[in-house]
């Protein structure tokens, strides 16, 4: 069998490594790696206060415009509620009215129906047009005698 080769650089590459200059070299990588690192942490950390504002202050918008929606919706629903509390009282008011129409129109009808009747029409000639049967006498008082007198009532003390 075959050994396998690490691989065709390794097999190409007949260099020499010099081990204290690669360790030399690893150690100054690591820290630049590291100054690199402390450096992104203090950015991070500069721009992370200033995103900490940011965010109060986003923060601080968003509770007020949720406030103002809250109370946009609040004050529209009450707008609502108000105009169907209003409206039921119109419709009660209405319905009131019809009843009362009705009654009259009852009222109304029961006249018409003794508008046709002869006692009826006996009474209206001898009221409003003073007339009489043949052998009758009619006796016409004046108004201040027909009339209540409030001048004898009790007198104020």
């Amino acid at each position: 069998m075959r050994k396998r080769r690490r691989s065709s650089e390794f097999r190409n590459n007949s260099q020499v490594i010099d081990m204290e200059e690669a360790r030399r070299r690893r150690q100054e990588k690591r820290r630049t790696e590291q100054r690199k690192n402390e450096e992104r942490e203090r950015e991070a950390a500069r721009r992370n206060t200033r995103g900490k504002m940011a965010i109060r202050r986003s923060r601080n918008r968003r509770r007020l415009m949720i406030g103002l929606i809250v109370m946009f919706v609040i004050a529209l629903i009450s707008f609502s509620v108000i105009n169907i509390i209003s409206l039921k009282k119109e419709q009660h008011d209405m319905k009131e009215q019809k009843q009362e129409l009705l009654d009259e129109k009852d009222e109304l009808t029961k006249e018409l129906e003794n508008a046709n009747d002869l006692e009826n029409i006996e009474e209206q000639a001898r009221d409003q047009l003073r007339l009489i049967k043949p052998g009758e006498k009619i006796y016409v008082f004046p108004e201040e005698i027909t009339e209540p007198k409030d001048d004898k009532a009790e007198p104020e003390e």
